[in-house]
């Protein structure tokens, strides 16, 4: 899983680390569509007719339907010890710009009335 952590500079550390904890719990509501390659039907066998090719493609819509599932951005949030304040885990091995993006215009935002600067590592 990949990480993000913070490093914040500067007080007051504790109103930094409760606005980088509301960061976490909002994320932690949102869910992404994905797409479950598993559920990809496969033809057994050629169809007859007409009718047989159109009851395909309607169940193939229906259950592409069911292949979208929500699932969550991040997994876990926490406070650390050390050289990091704070760390956001990713469900996926690797996020991608857009969700980087996104995280670091949220945390601009949270921590725009402390008065503090941070820096982001991800791995």
């Amino acid at each position: 899983m990949a990480k993000t952590y913070v490093r914040i500079y500067g007080p007051p550390l504790m109103k930094a680390l409760q606005a980088l904890e509301g960061v976490a719990v909002e994320m932690s509501k949102e869910k992404e569509v994905k797409f479950s390659h598993k559920c990809i039907p496969y033809p057994t066998r050629m169809q007859a007719d007409n009718r047989d090719w159109n009851n395909y493609l309607n169940n193939l819509k229906n259950t592409y339907v069911d292949c979208y599932e929500p699932a969550k951005i991040i997994s876990d949030a926490k406070q650390l010890l050390g050289d990091h304040d704070f760390m956001f885990e990713w469900v996926e091995k690797k996020p991608t710009m857009k969700q980087l993006e996104n995280l670091i215009e949220r945390i601009d935002k949270a921590l725009e009335g402390v008065g503090v600067h941070y820096t982001l590592t991800t791995e």
